[in-house]
């Protein structure tokens, strides 16, 4: 068992944090009972229950904000703190990435 802390409304977030969104937006919004995982364009997971890096959530213009700044801007999120199993972290790179963001070259179209 690992402990980690569980941020608070006053908490300051900062890029080594965890984070994952508190809801889960469903296909053609709203109006379907599936639930989509990956996206079909990048193949970046999405709607992810696991956790991710806040550094790789929000951008350096965030860190430092507080849990209640963050939350009151879009999605809420949740925010933790502290060593987690690797199989609680979302996986970010998706097969034809070398890293989120940059797409391999297959030579093909």
């Amino acid at each position: 068992m690992k402990t980690v802390n569980i941020l608070e409304d006053h908490d300051a977030v900062l890029a080594d944090d965890w984070c994952r969104p508190l809801a889960l937006v469903s296909m053609s919004g709203g109006m379907s009972d599936s639930y989509s995982f990956h996206c079909q364009y990048s193949g970046r997971p999405e709607n992810n229950v696991q956790w991710a890096k806040v550094s790789w959530i929000f951008g350096e213009c965030w860190f430092g904000k507080t849990v209640k700044e963050l939350n009151g801007k879009w999605t809420p999120y949740e925010f933790m703190r502290g060593d987690i199993q690797e199989s609680h972290i979302v996986n970010y790179k998706p097969k034809g990435l070398d890293r989120p963001g940059k797409r391999r070259s297959t030579g093909r179209f």
